[in-house]
């Protein structure tokens, strides 16, 4: 027997309000528009036989189309910027909280930032994440190139006024 839609969406309303944070640059209000209509939206279609993974990837497919479809009603540029050499450590996130991670997201386009959060975040292959988001793979690995603005961005909210690192 299926799971009726209440029984999914609420086994997935923490995860997809963490990623709506991340989508929205952590604005809470932003945030919960957002889930809220992605499920919204979501009832109609909803499949009670699916798999919870499929199930989690469906919400996950809606909430950034939800969030995609916002940010088209605004005018936006998700070409990545210049990309110097510089490399930055991995090791220099260890520390940093969800709410920086927020913040530093809501610096980046909304195409950039969906395409961060499926592919990184979430763990989506490219092919999916192009499709849930419905542009070719080329335009989303040209998205993943803000992978490295998000990282200068987190790294620069670390320190302090002065311009020194808070290690």
């Amino acid at each position: 027997m299926g799971r009726t839609f209440e029984e999914v969406a609420s086994g997935e309303m923490d995860a997809l309000y963490q990623g709506a944070l991340f989508l929205c640059g952590g604005s809470t209000a932003q945030a919960e528009t957002l889930v809220v209509d992605a499920v919204m939206l979501s009832f109609q279609e909803h499949a009670a036989d699916a798999d919870p993974e499929q199930t989690r990837r469906w919400f996950e497919a809606r909430l950034v189309r939800s969030f995609l479809r916002r940010a088209r009603s605004r005018a936006g540029d998700d070409r990545p910027p210049p990309v110097g050499r510089d490399t930055v450590d991995p090791m220099a996130f260890e520390d940093l909280g969800a709410e920086r991670l927020f913040q530093a997201a809501g610096s980046l386009p909304p195409g950039p930032r969906s395409a961060l959060w499926l592919v990184l975040l979430r763990r989506w292959s490219r092919a999916d994440a192009a499709a849930a988001m419905e542009i070719d793979e080329e335009r989303l690995k040209g998205m993943l190139g803000y992978r490295d603005a998000l990282m200068k961005e987190l790294l620069a909210s670390r320190r302090p006024r002065g311009g020194r690192e808070a290690l």
